[in-house]
């Protein structure tokens, strides 16, 4: 029972965080989120052995250009396809449970390909969604909480089903259906409410689920690897910020290329 009052004290806290982030300021937003990205590369990086020097510096570069609107369109494009094209890969390693060395030269390369190249594109939903003010990036983070609580809560009251024991062997598949039917609720409250496309809250009801579950497998796929518990130990109940935020870093490329697609950003 402490251990779930230290883990509730912990999320609320970092929820509390990104919210008032998202309603401060584009800027307030922007820092917490290369806060909040740079503790996961840096935890990423040492979970793989790997000098976190070159990513964090990429990082900043990255989110400050994005930020002053400097990121030059087909490097901003580049960078997307190949967050997109990387984490494919990943779930081609994952899925077909391909054997996969990591050395530090190859962490290096998934710290910079994986887990900066994607969270970028967390705070260019931001910005854009200023812009639109259809609250796209709010949903992006509640749909992807409301999946991970109602995955955890459905799959630990009756999870008998596993969905991919060799990796993670608490979730089930009834916890994954349960998160689903949250995250198309949540969706559809968001366009009732908003001028959101119905179409569009149903496509991200349906992808968010997926690509949430598949970014924590990746993350604990390379945590088995490094033969490790948690990423890290700055957020009580948790672990580590890679533990907090690796479904969101999995996701955002993947939302982001989704919004290009129904032209709400270009």
């Amino acid at each position: 029972m402490k251990d779930i009052g230290i883990r509730s004290l912990s999320g609320a806290g970092y929820v509390g965080v990104l919210l008032g982030a998202i309603y401060t300021a584009d800027w307030a937003f922007v820092i917490v989120i290369a806060l909040f990205s740079g503790l996961a590369l840096w935890e990423f990086s040492r979970l793989c052995k790997a000098s976190p020097w070159i990513s964090m510096a990429f990082l900043l570069l990255c989110f400050g250009l994005g930020y002053f609107r400097m990121m030059p369109a087909i490097v901003r494009d580049l960078l997307l396809g190949l967050s997109l094209l990387n984490n494919s890969y990943l779930c081609y390693v994952l899925f077909l449970q391909k054997s996969m060395d990591i050395s530090p030269k190859k962490g290096l390369y998934f710290a910079l390909t994986y887990v900066m190249a994607s969270s970028y594109f967390i705070p260019e939903i931001e910005r854009f969604d200023a812009a639109s003010g259809v609250g796209l990036l709010l949903l992006f983070y509640v749909a992807t909480w409301a999946n991970n609580s109602f995955a955890y809560l459905v799959g630990s009251a009756i999870g008998k089903n596993k969905l991919f024991p060799t990796i993670s062997p608490k979730k089930s598949w009834e916890g994954f259906i349960g998160g689903t039917l949250a995250t198309l609720f949540i969706a559809y409250i968001f366009s009732y409410y908003s001028n959101i496309d119905i179409f569009l809250a149903l496509v991200i009801g349906l992808s968010i689920p997926v690509l949430a579950t598949v970014g924590d497998l990746v993350q604990s796929y390379f945590k088995r690897k490094a033969n490790v518990k948690d990423s890290g130990s700055l957020l009580p109940g948790h672990g580590g910020f890679y533990d907090r935020m690796d479904s969101v870093i999995f996701s955002a490329p993947f939302y982001y290329f989704i919004l290009i697609l129904f032209n709400y950003v270009s």
